[in-house]
């Protein structure tokens, strides 16, 4: 599983994060959710923020997302016939991730249904529209976050973010550790 590192860039890919890179950068952020174990790892998209990678995290549909007001923290995924929920991509969430700690996800030992969830999720993401506006998005957010604005806006955004700078400082050091 843990034998293809490198990024594709390009289209978006569904990746993992190695357990021992989340276990760190989570000791700096309380945003940071845990890979569960290989039973259910956690599964994102890569993007290049600033010149950095960026791991934005994919959530599993859920009935609260319903009632998600649209705003810069995440992206809807929603198929396209039936206009179901097929998760969402968390901007708040993301964190850099340095090349070596990321793996893409192998889908071919998963379940039928499983498969089929994550083949609509990357058909729709890869849609040349919704890959800008994610791109868009997760760049506007991380410029909000990491300005020294003081507005209710930027407070707002701040509070549900991960610290990005703090943790591209540790994703360094963890690099160097290495």
């Amino acid at each position: 599983m843990k034998n293809n590192k490198k990024i594709k860039l390009g289209k978006l890919n569904f990746y993992i994060i190695d357990d021992n890179y989340i276990n760190y950068l989570s000791q700096f952020d309380k945003h940071i959710a845990y890979n569960k174990n290989q039973k259910r790892p956690y599964i994102g998209v890569v993007i290049v923020v600033e010149g950095h990678y960026y791991f934005a995290p994919l959530f599993s549909p859920k009935q609260k997302h319903k009632t998600y007001k649209d705003n810069l923290t995440f992206f809807k995924i929603i198929n396209i016939k039936t206009k179901n929920d097929l998760g969402i991509i968390r901007f708040s969430d993301m964190i850099p991730v340095p090349q070596e700690c990321v793996y893409l996800l192998d889908i071919k030992s998963k379940s039928y249904g499983y498969k089929r969830l994550l083949s609509e999720q990357y058909s729709y993401i890869n849609k040349p529209e919704n890959k800008q506006k994610i791109i868009e998005k997760s760049k506007k957010l991380y410029n909000i976050v990491t300005k020294s604005s003081k507005s209710k806006m930027s407070r707002f955004y701040k509070n549900l973010s991960c610290d990005f700078k703090l943790l591209e400082e540790k994703s360094i050091e963890y690099d160097r550790k290495d």
